[in-house]
């Protein structure tokens, strides 16, 4: 297979991902950690995750997609669905 980013999600990259930008370990960044009221993440973090979301996977996340990325199961739901659509 190709290192094509549209071939799948792997929830561990984006854990990851996600932990470099927010500057934690990758531990901390669990299924059901809520960003904001758990990983203290405000809304200037939100939209420097979604831009490397963007990044990565080659994907156009809007405004108010941003809002619903709370944990990482939503932002893999997210991702992998605008990936599916882009196919």
């Amino acid at each position: 297979m190709s290192d094509n980013p549209t071939a799948g999600v792997n929830r561990e990259d984006l854990r990851a991902l996600i932990a470099e930008e927010l500057e934690l370990p990758t531990e901390e960044v669990t299924d059901e950690a809520n960003l904001r009221t758990d990983l203290a993440v405000d809304s200037l973090t939100a939209m420097e995750v979604a831009v490397q979301l963007e990044k990565k996977y080659r994907i156009k996340i809007d405004e108010e997609e941003i809002k619903s990325l709370t944990t990482l199961a939503t932002i893999h739901q997210l991702v992998s669905a605008k990936l599916e659509t882009a196919r």
